[in-house]
Protein backbone atom coordinates (compact mmCIF):
# COMPACT_ATOMS: atom_id res chain seq x y z
CA UNK A 1 0.00 0.00 0.00
CA UNK A 2 1.36 3.55 -0.12
CA UNK A 3 2.40 5.38 2.54
CA UNK A 4 -1.19 7.40 4.33
CA UNK A 5 -3.13 4.75 2.40
CA UNK A 6 -6.19 3.41 4.50
CA UNK A 7 -6.02 6.78 6.44
CA UNK A 8 -8.22 9.52 7.26
CA UNK A 9 -6.07 12.66 7.67
CA UNK A 10 -2.69 12.85 8.56
CA UNK A 11 -0.62 10.40 10.23
CA UNK A 12 0.05 10.55 13.66
CA UNK A 13 3.82 11.60 14.51
CA UNK A 14 6.39 8.61 14.94
CA UNK A 15 7.20 10.15 18.91
CA UNK A 16 3.78 10.07 19.81
CA UNK A 17 3.36 6.75 19.27
CA UNK A 18 6.09 5.47 21.10
CA UNK A 19 5.38 7.42 23.62
CA UNK A 20 4.42 5.75 27.14
CA UNK A 21 1.35 5.97 29.12
CA UNK A 22 2.57 7.34 32.43
CA UNK A 23 3.06 4.71 35.25
CA UNK A 24 0.32 3.10 36.82
CA UNK A 25 -2.44 4.55 34.27
CA UNK A 26 -3.64 1.52 33.00
CA UNK A 27 -4.32 -0.38 36.37
CA UNK A 28 -6.47 3.15 36.66
CA UNK A 29 -8.54 2.85 33.57
CA UNK A 30 -8.77 -0.58 33.47
CA UNK A 31 -10.82 -0.28 36.99
CA UNK A 32 -13.11 2.38 35.55
CA UNK A 33 -13.74 0.25 32.72
CA UNK A 34 -14.85 -2.67 34.94
CA UNK A 35 -16.63 0.01 37.76
CA UNK A 36 -18.28 1.33 33.97
CA UNK A 37 -19.49 -2.33 33.10
CA UNK A 38 -21.05 -3.02 36.52
CA UNK A 39 -22.61 0.33 36.38
CA UNK A 40 -24.13 -0.37 32.73
CA UNK A 41 -25.41 -3.77 34.45
CA UNK A 42 -27.22 -2.22 37.12
CA UNK A 43 -29.11 0.33 35.09
CA UNK A 44 -30.07 -2.02 32.77
CA UNK A 45 -31.31 -4.34 35.63
CA UNK A 46 -32.94 -0.80 36.81
CA UNK A 47 -34.51 -0.58 33.16
CA UNK A 48 -35.60 -4.30 33.17
CA UNK A 49 -37.42 -3.53 37.14
CA UNK A 50 -38.70 -0.36 35.54
CA UNK A 51 -40.62 -1.57 32.56
CA UNK A 52 -41.91 -4.28 34.62
CA UNK A 53 -43.57 -1.77 36.89
CA UNK A 54 -44.79 0.11 34.14
CA UNK A 55 -46.48 -2.02 32.60
CA UNK A 56 -47.84 -3.67 35.84
CA UNK A 57 -49.74 -0.23 36.14
CA UNK A 58 -47.50 0.88 38.99
CA UNK A 59 -46.17 3.81 36.92
CA UNK A 60 -45.67 5.85 40.25
CA UNK A 61 -42.72 3.73 41.03
CA UNK A 62 -41.19 4.50 37.97
CA UNK A 63 -40.18 7.94 38.73
CA UNK A 64 -37.90 6.84 42.09
CA UNK A 65 -35.86 4.10 39.99
CA UNK A 66 -35.31 7.03 37.32
CA UNK A 67 -33.72 9.21 39.18
CA UNK A 68 -31.39 6.00 40.69
CA UNK A 69 -30.41 5.63 37.31
CA UNK A 70 -30.04 8.93 36.89
CA UNK A 71 -27.70 9.44 39.61
CA UNK A 72 -25.40 6.97 38.55
CA UNK A 73 -25.51 7.91 34.80
CA UNK A 74 -24.37 11.13 36.49
CA UNK A 75 -21.58 9.28 38.29
CA UNK A 76 -20.11 7.68 35.06
CA UNK A 77 -19.87 11.07 33.79
CA UNK A 78 -18.00 12.41 37.16
CA UNK A 79 -15.74 9.39 36.31
CA UNK A 80 -14.90 10.48 32.64
CA UNK A 81 -14.01 13.94 34.02
CA UNK A 82 -11.84 12.59 36.59
CA UNK A 83 -10.46 10.11 33.87
CA UNK A 84 -9.42 13.00 31.44
CA UNK A 85 -7.67 15.21 33.71
CA UNK A 86 -4.21 15.75 33.61
CA UNK A 87 -1.70 15.59 36.27
CA UNK A 88 -0.70 18.47 37.83
CA UNK A 89 3.84 18.69 37.48
CA UNK A 90 5.69 20.68 39.63
CA UNK A 91 8.65 22.09 37.78
CA UNK A 92 11.29 23.11 40.35
CA UNK A 93 13.66 26.12 38.42
CA UNK A 94 17.56 26.53 40.03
Amino acid sequence: MPDGAGYVGGKRPDELVAARPPPGQGPVVGAALAVGILLMGVQLWLLTIALDLYLAGKGAQVWGIAAVSGLIFLGGLVVLWVLGRRPRTITRWR
